[in-house]
């Protein structure tokens, strides 16, 4: 038995054969409710499992009728691939519509299509629903897959759906089991003698048997007392698969359906989120700036406010940034990267109320205000960044306060190794500064640098200055021991003295560097800088650049070169890893002031041609005159502020 779990998933219209699909398939009735029975709709998921191939699927039965969308929503966002069931005897229905668009805005990307009952229909209209199905399913994710004619009565096509589905299997990479351990909770109930038990698909991570578990939003801790995959006793869980937790330490009563069962201090429950945001083209109207919405993540659904970032209004089919506002009652417990539903409460154009959907990019995001400039630039900063400079991002935003490293893993769901080893990148690269646990950017760092100095000069130049004076003169959320590491550094670098309690301005003389000119290695990078250009090599690049083939130049001595060029206002940090020659800046700043005085406005093409420069660099240098509040981001094109 391979052990790539894979999760299986129905979709359709009410009363096309989800069910009875799964059940020829599996031999499981995933109908387990009395009135699933006599009604004979599906109004709950089912679950059942399917032998393929040496491979175990989990089958994911969703209910079709509009009333039970919101148990399709939390079914459907766990799935690997789905079985899109299409009645050959009625063809696609406005619930097919639907359930086609919740799966493609929760990113399921792969597929296959039952035609069921097809034993009702003859070959001809077979032929003909195929053709209409194939049509309706264009522009979708859908459009190119498979199309299999099925009877669950007869059993005919099953084998050939079973053939399909194995190798759409085939192409799907294994979820990563060292991430954050996550379990949206489908069904929750109580068994005599064991108490508690929760079920669901784990969307990350593993978990075990002994785990300590906390059931948030809610914060009740637990411990896990057994597992059960698939109806089987096991000791481990990962990503991927359906499991039963038994929970030792939680009330039945004290856990509902949309929790999330997780490992403690990885989920921090978010009242405000950003997320990119795709408004289905079968609305009928425009989206206001601020909408009420039915928000569901995962298996949870809430009230929420969803306001635009930086638009008044979004035409069916566009997308844009927003802010999501949940509700005070009910925080969501989400990180980037996870998928996201918009329902309203009026019907739409394919009779349904879904509004959209997207991906959530930030989690305890500050709120957006309609005049906040900066604050919508940060947005688009972080909807655009990954990796290594996502996170620095998010040490960013904490701005003076610092950053816990321990906070990070909650906002960003990123593996403990993974996490640690981009924070050492950060580090050595002097991008963020290290306070034991706290880290600090290095833009906010050197903000406090020089306000420090600038209070210590203000003092007088040779007068002592008390240290918790000093203290008291910088922001308020400054931590202690960022303080204390400000002023190590600045003692360091030779640009203050401590003694005891007391600091002071480095006195000339002595040890202290001198303080007019720059330093023989500076020049030396600064005559570099200028003859890169708005092209310079990457930071941790340029000692090689400046060593040749020998690499002489020691790494830590450039960086400490290119700071005092900051400081000197020599060159412009651009972005984390690109700094650029100030005149080099400066007359870029001309050209593109004398093109805004002559057209108001500036293309991404007339852009590209003033910087004569790739996309590499040309993006981060019209950012940077967004941030400087020359230039204004308006869709594609930026106009002249003011």
């Amino acid at each position: 038995m391979q052990t790539h779990p894979i999760v299986l998933g129905t979709a359709g219209h009410i009363d096309h054969g989800k069910t009875a699909l799964v059940r020829a398939l599996t031999g499981i009735d995933t109908d387990r409710l009395k009135v699933e029975k006599e009604r004979g709709i599906t109004t709950e998921l089912g679950f059942a499992h399917l032998e393929l191939d040496g491979r175990r699927f989990g089958f994911v039965d969703v209910p079709g009728h509009e009333r039970f969308i919101k148990a399709m929503v939390a079914g459907a966002g766990g799935i690997d691939l789905v079985v899109l069931v299409i009645a050959a005897d009625e063809g696609i229905m406005p619930q097919t519509r639907e359930h086609l668009d919740i799966c493609e805005l929760l990113g399921v990307g792969r597929g296959v299509i039952a035609l069921t009952k097809s034993d009702l229909v003859d070959d001809d209209w077979l032929a003909l629903v195929t053709e209409e199905v194939r049509g309706g399913l264009a522009g979708s994710f859908l459009a190119g897959a498979p199309i299999v004619p099925v009877s669950a009565k007869t059993g005919a096509g099953l084998d050939a759906l079973r053939g399909e589905i194995a190798t759409l299997a085939a192409a799907i990479s294994t979820r990563p089991s060292d991430g954050v351990f996550r379990l949206p909770l489908d069904r929750v109930f109580t068994i005599k003698g064991f108490g508690t038990v929760v079920t669901g698909t784990i969307v990350g991570g593993s978990v075990a048997v002994g785990d300590a578990v906390v059931v948030q939003p809610r914060g009740i801790e637990g411990k896990v007392r057994g597992l059960q995959v698939h109806g089987d006793a096991a000791e481990t869980a990962t990503a991927g698969l359906r499991c039963a937790v038994n929970v030792a330490g939680v009330a039945r009563e004290d856990v509902v359906r949309g929790d999330w069962l997780a490992h403690p201090d990885v989920l921090r429950p978010s009242h405000l989120l950003d997320a990119r945001f795709r408004y289905l083209s079968t609305s009928r109207t425009p989206l206001a700036r601020r909408s009420r919405i039915l928000l569901h993540h995962g298996t949870t659904q809430v009230l929420a406010t969803l306001v635009l970032v930086d638009a008044d209004s979004l035409a069916p089919g566009d997308r844009a940034l927003v802010q999501l506002r949940i509700d005070a009652t009910t925080p969501l417990s989400a990180l980037p990267g996870d998928h996201f539903i918009a329902r309203g409460f009026v019907v739409q154009e394919h009779y349904g109320t879904t509004l959209g959907g997207g991906e959530i990019v930030r989690v305890h995001a500050p709120k957006v205000r309609r005049s906040a400039e900066q604050a919508k630039d940060a947005v688009r900063a972080i909807a655009d960044a990954a990796g290594a400079e996502r996170v620095a991002l998010e040490i960013n935003s904490a701005d003076v306060a610092g950053m816990p490293a321990g906070e990070l893993r909650g906002r960003l769901g990123l593996a403990d190794a993974d996490l640690a080893a981009t924070v050492d990148r950060l580090v050595e690269a002097g991008d963020v500064v290290r306070c034991g646990d706290l880290l600090c950017h290095a833009e906010p760092f050197a903000r406090l640098e020089k306000t420090a100095i600038d209070c210590v000069r203000s003092f007088g130049d040779s007068a002592p200055m008390p240290r918790e004076e000093l203290r008291a003169r910088l922001p308020r959320s400054t931590p202690q021991r960022l303080f204390d590491e400000v002023v190590t550094a600045l003692v360091r670098r030779g640009a203050i003295e401590a003694e005891r309690d007391e600091v002071r301005l480095a006195r000339r003389g002595g040890a202290a560097p001198k303080r007019a000119g720059l330093s023989p290695l500076a020049e030396t990078v600064l005559a570099r800088f200028r003859a890169w250009g708005l092209t310079p090599p990457r930071p941790k690049d340029i000692a090689a650049e400046i060593g040749g083939q020998s690499g002489a130049v020691n790494a830590a001595a450039v960086k400490a070169a290119i700071d005092e060029l900051l400081r000197a206002g020599a060159v412009a940090r651009v972005r984390i890893d690109l700094y650029v020659a100030a005149d080099a800046v400066a007359e870029l700043e001309g050209k593109l002031r004398a093109h805004l005085d002559a057209h108001g406005e500036i293309t991404p093409a007339e852009w590209k041609a003033i910087t004569g420069a790739s996309r590499k660099y040309s993006i981060p240098l019209a950012e940077y005159f967004d941030q400087q509040k020359l230039t204004l981001r308006v869709g594609d094109i930026r106009k002249k502020r003011g």
